[in-house]
């Protein structure tokens, strides 16, 4: 009867349910977006760059040189690997400086491990380039098969638009087949959460395997061209 008319019984203590975010309380879509960014970028503009390092000079013909000289595979992949490996970690601190002086995006959980899981995620973004690099023989072919394979899949399929939980089961599965998905958890969940290695370990583990795949297919290709 009580409970009808509104009123609690004596002695009783009010309850009131409060709702709270814990990652981002203020609800600044900077916080959530910028660290976003980080694997969006970082998957966008490494890999057309060292796309395009093979295939500018199977264009120019300069190649043959290089498959003619005693020099081996590893030192072939390293040495068009590398240089741009490092220009994407240098746009990384680029971008970790931007979003903290500039869009004062709290970072709650540890910088270096950020930068060292992003130096990982740049080489491959660069190891998907240079597999693109040894399918094609002209720049326009390698420019948009790998835009069509990195920065496509980074906006539509990494959960930077979209929220994965909110797709089809037939695409949520069909994300994992993208870096960005694993970058985007790991970037946001340093950045937003303050998590580590106890709870960002599968990504990582996925990354790690990915990387390997990419750089021994890139490696059999170079190899069979080289010999």
């Amino acid at each position: 009867m009580a409970a009808r008319l509104g009123r609690l019984p004596k002695g009783s203590s009010t309850i009131r349910v409060v709702s709270r975010v814990r990652s981002n309380p203020a609800l600044r879509s900077e916080d959530f977006v910028v660290p976003g960014l980080f694997a969006v970028i970082l998957m966008a503009f490494p890999p057309l760059l060292t796309a395009l390092a093979i295939v500018r000079e199977r264009e120019r013909g300069s190649i043959q040189q290089i498959y003619t000289s005693p020099i081996r595979v590893s030192e072939f992949f390293w040495g068009k690997l590398m240089p741009y490996a490092l220009i994407a970690f240098v746009e990384m601190l680029l971008l970790l400086v931007v979003a903290l002086c500039w869009f004062h995006v709290p970072v709650r959980g540890s910088i270096p491990l950020l930068l060292g899981l992003s130096l990982l995620y740049v080489l491959s973004t660069d190891g998907i380039g240079l597999v693109v690099s040894t399918w094609t023989r002209s720049q326009v072919v390698a420019l948009l098969l790998a835009i069509v394979l990195t920065f496509m899949p980074a906006f539509l399929f990494s959960g930077f638009l979209f929220a994965i939980a909110s797709m089809p089961p037939a695409f949520q599965a069909y994300t994992y087949l993208f870096l960005a998905r694993y970058f985007m958890a790991i970037s946001r969940g340093i950045a937003l959460k303050g998590i580590g290695m106890a709870h960002l370990w599968p990504q990582v583990v996925l990354l790690v395997v990915y990387t390997i795949g990419l750089f021994g297919l890139a490696s059999v290709r170079l190899r069979k061209k080289m010999e």
